[in-house]
């Protein structure tokens, strides 16, 4: 009765009230599900990206409670829940290559401790990294900036003076390219250089010393009270990643909850047009409501029709937006370049988003919390109309027929 009401006087095709109600839920649906991805993939990208620089906990070292950086490395690592303990430095400079200069944050590194970062190793895409004590490894944006390929020596420029023959001059030295990566966040492939740490300690003057000790934890989860924990046994102060990327991830969980606010409301302007035409049903089938209440039908059946109506509105709309949604968003990388090769403009812009792709990750139990929305709003929509029909006096509407 309910799929009867819904059809026009052609059979063939739905009325246009329907059709547009089903067309509103499709897109809300689909909508959801693909910013919803997109923030999900943002999420992981972004944590898996700082976590594998930056490391789960920093311990800035302090030379005043402790000289001998590899005893405190090994009295960390000693700490139930600690993976490895890598002693750094972490710097500043103007480097300059075929007469062009930027800035670039260097750090120093062990070669082991290089070679267990498997965020830098698993993104190299020319060189070996292998051969790090003769050189340096930078990012592939940083690398197009200069100009510099494999093989090329960049010249590294402290604004630190040191005395020469001719007066005091700045620090000044070259290093081979030995190694690029491109780890497709824009902020890291601009900016960041690995030097050798015998190298950086003595060319940032660090006197067989180190500036941090990046830690790595069995459970991201437990950063907090590690760090806790290697405070009190080394007596250095340590961050976690919690502590020190926060405002990242609060405002990615903000967006992401206000996005999803806001896209809900097209799901509820559909759920008004669901509304709309059910209450058009209602006038048009006076009479049938009359007949059917004549015949027996009780205030509750004729409810339950036109709740049916817009269920199936609802029902419809939904998998149609589900179909879009995944579909959109298992491919949007593909979309993305193909607009981006007809119109001539980038859409996604690294320099903006940090990201050189966009990245999605489809959540099952995203798609399912947001169909069941979408019906429960559907649902609600039906009320008023279902409670209109089931008020209707047969009698009243007989009565002139």
């Amino acid at each position: 009765m309910a799929a009867c009401y819904l059809r026009a006087k052609n059979a063939r095709f739905c009325s246009i009230m329907t059709l547009f109600s089903i067309i509103g839920i499709a897109l809300g649906v689909a909508t959801l599900i693909v910013v919803m991805s997109v923030m999900n993939g943002f999420r992981a990208k972004l944590l898996d990206s700082i976590l594998g620089i930056d490391g789960h906990i920093n311990v800035y070292f302090d030379r005043n409670v402790s000289s001998d950086y590899c005893a405190v490395s090994k009295s960390i690592e000693e700490i139930p829940g600690i993976l490895k303990a890598t002693s750094m430095t972490n710097d500043q400079a103007i480097i300059a290559a075929n007469g062009k200069i930027a800035g670039a944050i260097v750090r120093g590194v062990s070669t082991k401790g290089l070679l267990n970062n498997t965020t830098v190793t698993n993104n190299v895409i020319i060189g070996d990294v292998k051969k790090f004590d003769e050189g340096i490894i930078i990012g592939a944006r940083l690398a197009e900036a200069l100009n510099v390929d494999y093989g090329d020596k960049i010249t590294f420029i402290l604004s630190e003076e040191f005395d020469a023959l001719l007066g005091e001059m700045p620090r000044m030295k070259k290093y081979k390219v030995i190694a690029i990566f491109d780890m497709g966040m824009f902020e890291y492939d601009n900016t960041l250089i690995y030097m050798p740490l015998k190298s950086a300690q003595a060319f940032f003057n660090y006197e067989n010393s180190i500036k941090n000790i990046e830690v790595l934890v069995d459970d991201v989860t437990r950063a907090g009270k590690l760090a806790d924990a290697i405070e009190k046994e080394i007596g250095m102060k340590a961050e976690s990643w919690q502590s020190q990327q926060s405002h990242y991830f609060s405002a990615l969980r903000t967006e992401r909850n206000v996005m999803f606010l806001i896209l809900t409301l097209i799901i509820v302007v559909a759920a008004f047009n669901i509304i709309s035409n059910l209450m058009m049903i209602v006038q048009e089938k006076k009479s049938a409501i009359a007949i059917m209440r004549t015949f027996g039908a009780t205030s509750g059946s004729i409810m339950r029709i036109f709740c049916a109506c817009g269920l199936l509105i609802g029902f419809a709309g939904t998998c149609l937006g589900c179909i879009i949604g995944v579909v959109f968003s298992l491919n949007i990388e593909n979309i993305r370049v193909f607009l981006e090769s007809i119109t001539n403009v980038k859409l996604f812009d690294p320099m903006i988003y940090f990201f050189s792709s966009l990245p999605v990750i489809l959540v099952p139990q995203d798609v399912v919390n947001i169909s069941a929305l979408a019906l429960f709003l559907s649902f609600l929509a039906t009320i008023a109309p279902a409670l209109q029909a089931a008020a209707q006096d047969p009698a009243e509407i007989l009565r002139y027929e």
